[in-house]
């Protein structure tokens, strides 16, 4: 899974990026997804190692309108790169850093036009490009035209595409065009402090107009206040946050914001030498996810023995678990839920 960071120059974006993946001189950079549930587990059985489920985000440079072509060309040559994409909007004042936009809502509804455009711009190139072919279309050519054509209908409407009704074939067809809008995003207001207490800024009607509009997934952060609690040791931070009306930091909460909107979960295996969290997608079967500890086990896969965390975290003991009768057998067609303690017996 990898998530551009998009915005317009000025918005604090890179800080966010920082903040999420460290202080590296690279526009790429990995984050570790802190989760309770791995320190919980990570004490229980005193591993040698303790490994965070990760997502790989991407700082994509600024976008404004007085970009050359080139340049713009180049940002969505990025974006199309990427899975999903984390929009950070500037809602803060600060003398010190200038801004593009003199309006939140002004600043949302540029990145928002942005990505309809471009959209548009390749729905409308590619059905004039099918109606004027000089030859009868495919059969899937004629499927494709339909579904592009659908897709100029909603982009004109300024809606997204993800929002469509498609079958699976449509879906399937439409995938080789790269649509912006059919990719997940998840909006960050970047406030300073004293908006972020209030929970108020200008422009938060035409904010939540856009969000709401396009089923986007929205979370309010303060990158400078971030940054402070980032260098804290952890008393002083649960000391702060309580401090806010906090009990989690801006950047776990987008954590979860991004899991939820992507529609990723997280499993566990556990033992003496690792602790280790594994992303997958809601909905994946045992099997499948198997194949995200090896191949080598989806291959031989045979079944798997589950415990939930809940369980877990109640009795803190495997041996007791498995003496309730808590221990479950799961079949490959079986579904991961969210929590879930795996071991996967296997034959290759």
């Amino acid at each position: 899974m990898k998530i551009g960071i998009y915005g317009a120059p000025y918005s604090g974006k890179t800080t966010i990026f920082k903040l999420l993946v460290g202080e590296i001189n690279d526009p790429i950079g990995v984050a570790k997804i802190r989760d309770k549930r791995v320190d919980f587990l990570s004490k229980l059985y005193d591993p040698k190692k303790t490994t965070y489920a990760t997502i790989e985000f991407v700082d994509i440079p600024g976008s404004s309108p007085d970009l050359p072509r080139k340049e713009k060309n180049q940002i969505l040559g990025k974006i199309q790169n990427v899975d999903a994409l984390l929009w950070v909007v500037r809602a803060f004042e600060d003398e010190a850093v200038p801004r593009y936009f003199d309006d939140v809502g002004r600043e949302i509804e540029y990145l928002h036009d942005e990505l309809l455009i471009r959209d548009l711009d390749i729905a409308e190139t590619n059905i004039d490009k099918l109606k004027n072919a000089k030859r009868k279309l495919t059969r899937e050519e004629e499927h494709q035209l339909q579904a592009l054509e659908k897709c100029e209908d909603a982009l004109n409407e300024e809606k997204f595409v993800k929002l469509i009704e498609l079958s699976d074939e449509e879906k399937r067809t439409l995938s080789s065009f790269g649509f912006f809008t059919m990719k997940e995003s998840i909006v960050a207001i970047n406030l300073d402090e004293e908006s972020f207490r209030n929970k108020s800024y200008g422009g938060k009607e035409k904010v939540k107009k856009i969000v709401d509009n396009n089923s986007l997934a929205m979370i309010d952060m303060c990158g400078k206040l971030e940054m402070e609690i980032n260098e804290l040791e952890e008393d002083e931070r649960s000391e702060f946050l309580s401090d806010l009306g906090l009990t989690e930091s801006g950047i776990d909460r987008l954590a979860k914001v991004v899991y939820s909107a992507l529609g990723l979960i997280s499993f566990f295996t556990v033992g003496e030498d690792e602790v280790r969290a594994w992303t997958i997608r809601k909905g994946t079967n045992f099997k499948k996810a198997a194949g995200k500890i090896h191949t080598d086990i989806e291959r031989g896969f045979i079944r798997a023995e589950v415990v939930k965390f809940s369980d877990m975290e109640e009795i803190g003991s495997m041996k007791e678990i498995k003496s309730k009768g808590l221990l479950k057998l799961e079949g490959k067609d079986s579904i991961v839920e969210d929590g879930d303690i795996v071991n996967v017996r296997f034959n290759v």
